[in-house]
């Protein structure tokens, strides 16, 4: 059989489809990114991340397509046995790990379709499904920290095996203890890589003050970097308080933006993460 593999919008090398590569060439089969002007496989699967993005429109019309990802339906599903498939980096062309060693989330925030899609926060993995030897990993986990346990073991893995780690999903601040502190500033990261949280709204503002405390017992604030939720449930007044705590705390932030078709959203945005806010206050450079 031969397998096409379309990727429509994923911001980082598709992991769903690599496992999907990885499962069909050990059936034997052929498996290409597909190329409408030069691929005319038997199936295509198509992977899209985000619902607003344009669908894709060139499908052969001879050929079966199967359709996933959150982008089309949250429901679709790849099977267990193709879940727990060592990934084919080759498709993506990548010298790196990555993978999910938990699934779920023990939040339930109204923003997030994690709890729908994957369910309450469980462990799935260690790192050695998806890590042989890398010298770099990403950890795609939405909340590691809250299964303090599995936590452990695989923070102890990365650092056993001197690996550098990106958490790419971030750490939920409110789970920081001095014990977690401890063993994240013994994580090689990757190189200009920052340890990642998030400030999502205002009431955890003490959450966040707690936890840079804890953090900043065992290393440098300039090693951290904090998502800021703009748009959703704060203010405009409340969206540039955070990014200036931050910042005066030497703590990167990076916000992400809720309300695409927002022009002051999408402004703020490339003010905070162009890093201009580090040398023009945001009255001035908003006008």
């Amino acid at each position: 059989m031969k397998i096409g593999l379309v990727d429509v919008d994923s911001k980082i090398p598709n992991l769903a489809l690599m496992k999907l590569s990885a499962w069909h060439k050990a059936q034997g089969d052929e498996v290409k990114v597909f190329d409408p002007l030069f691929n005319r496989p038997d199936r295509i699967y198509s992977s899209k991340v985000f619902k607003d993005t344009d669908k894709y429109g060139y499908f052969p019309s001879e050929c079966e397509v199967i359709q996933g990802g959150s982008g089309y339906d949250l429901d679709v599903k790849i099977s267990d046995g193709i879940e727990f498939m060592y990934p084919d980096y080759s498709l993506c062309g990548i010298d790196y790990a990555m993978g999910f060693s938990t699934r779920g989330c023990t939040r339930s925030c109204g923003f997030c379709i994690v709890p729908r899609k994957e369910g309450k926060l469980h462990a799935v993995a260690d790192i050695h499904q998806f890590w042989h030897g890398q010298e770099r990993l990403t950890l795609m986990d939405n909340n590691l920290a809250g299964d303090t346990e599995h936590f452990k073991l695989i923070i102890n893995q990365v650092i056993k095996h001197k690996i550098r780690t990106d958490f790419n999903q971030g750490l939920d601040i409110r789970l920081i203890d001095d014990e977690k502190a401890k063993l994240l500033s013994m994580v090689r990261l990757w190189k200009g890589y920052r340890l990642r949280f998030a400030w999502d709204s205002m009431e955890l503002e003490q959450d966040v003050i707690r936890g840079i405390g804890i953090l900043t017992k065992y290393m440098k604030p300039w090693k951290l970097m904090f998502y800021v939720l703009i748009g959703y449930d704060t203010t405009e007044d409340e969206d540039l308080y955070r990014v200036e705590m931050l910042r005066s705390l030497g703590i990167r932030a990076f916000a992400m933006v809720y309300d695409r078709t927002s022009g002051y959203q999408r402004k703020f945005a490339r003010w905070v993460n162009g890093e201009v806010y580090t040398v023009a206050a945001w009255p001035d450079y908003r006008e």
